[in-house]
C-alpha cells in the first residue's frame, strides 16, 4: 500500500489464469459461431481486447465473410452438409469450406460426430464436389489439406504434424485407393512413426468390448 504496509496476495482465480493465457497468446482461441454477424462481432471484440482468434467452429455462414476471415488468418472448421438443424444453421451451404479455401483462407473439415470423424476423407470429398459444382477449380492436393495441414495449423501443432516432412511426428495413413473415394480403405496407420493399425495384421487391429479378455482358440 501507499503507507508501505504488507498486503495479502489475491486468491488465485483459475478462470483469470486462463484469460491471461489468452491475452498473452499462450492459449489458442477456438471460437464457436454459426452466423456471419456473430463472427464479425467476435473479431471486433478480439481487436478491442487484444487477443487472437485461431479458428471459428461450425461456422455455417463463414462463406459470407470469407475474405475477412482470410485477411484475419482465422481458420474455419465446418462440415460439408450439416445445416438446418437450428435457426442459426439455416444458411449453411455445401460449398462453405471450398469458398473459404478459394478466398485464400484456412479451411478445415471437422467431425463433431463419432461416425463422421472416421470418414473425414469422405466429408472432404463431398465438400470438394460441391465446390467444383459451384465453379471453383480446386485440386485434390489442395483439398487434402482440409483434413491434414489445416487442422494442425488450427490446433497450433503444424510444426509437429499435418504434413509429410522430415522431423515431424510421423502421423500417416496409407490408403488402398484415392482417399476421396467412398471405396477407399485405410491399409495402415502410423502414429509417431509406429504402426497403430494394419488391416492385414490382427495384432494391430482394434478389438470390440466383447472380444477383450477372451483367450485365443
Amino acid at each position: 500500500s501507499e503507507r508501505g504496509e504488507k498486503a495479502d496476495a489475491p486468491k488465485r482465480d483459475l478462470q483469470m489464469d486462463t484469460l491471461a493465457g489468452v491475452l498473452r497468446g499462450e492459449i489458442l482461441v477456438e471460437n464457436h459461431c454459426y452466423r456471419a454477424d456473430e463472427m464479425a462481432q467476435m473479431i471486433d471484440i478480439s481487436r478491442e481486447f487484444g487477443y487472437k482468434i485461431r479458428a471459428f467452429h461450425h461456422a455455417s455462414e463463414a462463406y459470407k465473410l470469407a475474405d475477412v476471415l482470410a485477411k484475419e488468418d482465422i481458420c474455419v472448421a465446418s462440415w460439408a452438409n450439416w445445416w438446418g438443424s437450428k435457426l442459426e444453421a439455416y444458411d449453411g451451404i455445401e460449398a462453405n469450406i471450398p469458398l473459404i479455401h478459394a478466398a485464400g483462407g484456412c479451411a478445415v473439415i471437422k467431425s463433431d460426430d463419432p461416425d463422421v470423424t472416421q470418414r473425414l476423407n469422405q466429408e472432404a470429398a463431398e465438400a470438394l464436389a460441391a465446390g467444383r459444382a459451384a465453379g471453383l477449380n480446386i485440386t485434390e492436393g489442395e483439398a487434402i489439406k482440409w483434413i491434414t495441414a489445416n487442422p494442425a495449423k488450427a490446433l497450433g501443432i503444424l510444426d509437429q504434424t499435418g504434413t509429410l516432412e522430415a522431423g515431424k511426428r510421423g502421423d500417416v495413413v496409407i490408403w488402398d485407393k484415392n482417399p476421396f473415394s467412398v471405396y477407399a480403405r485405410a491399409e495402415r496407420v502410423y502414429l509417431d512413426g509406429a504402426i497403430a493399425y494394419d488391416r492385414r495384421d490382427p495384432r494391430y487391429q482394434p478389438k470390440s468390448d466383447f472380444e477383450l479378455g477372451q483367450g485365443g482358440q
